[in-house]
């Protein structure tokens, strides 16, 4: 690959690859650097953002308490359904599984919460 230099007055030739690195050059590419640079950062989150850890707990426990519910009422339902059309047993026994499912994934990140809690990751709320 040859780097072709700049016109007299700076401008690129049409075609020509430049140093950022999300442009395209052709379909479905992008053009290769070629001196190291910063990792360019897009968005407006800090680098150091904590999530609030104290509102995703509470979150999780009021959700977990719903899918344990749910998990409850339709494997009743599903107990005393009949096997004709939708709804029936099986249908509701897919809705206890589902309830079932959720329910774990929020009693997981209960403990994840608890976990990032007791290693000081929360959100310093001090007013100062």
């Amino acid at each position: 690959m040859t780097i072709r230099k700049r016109t007299p007055d700076g401008a690129r030739r049409p075609g020509e690859r430049h140093d950022y690195p999300h442009a395209p050059h052709g379909p479905g590419r992008t053009s290769p650097q070629w001196r190291p640079q910063e990792p360019l950062r897009r968005g407006t989150e800090p680098v150091t953002a904590r999530t609030d850890l104290e509102l995703r707990r509470l979150l999780s426990r009021i959700f977990l308490g719903f899918f344990v519910v749910g998990t409850v009422a339709f494997a009743v339902l599903a107990g005393t359904a009949g096997t004709g059309p939708a709804p029936n047993g099986t249908t509701f026994a897919v809705f206890a599984l589902l309830c079932l499912a959720f329910a774990g994934i929020a009693a997981l990140d209960l403990m994840v919460i608890r976990r990032r809690m007791a290693a000081g990751q929360g959100r310093d709320r001090r007013v100062g």
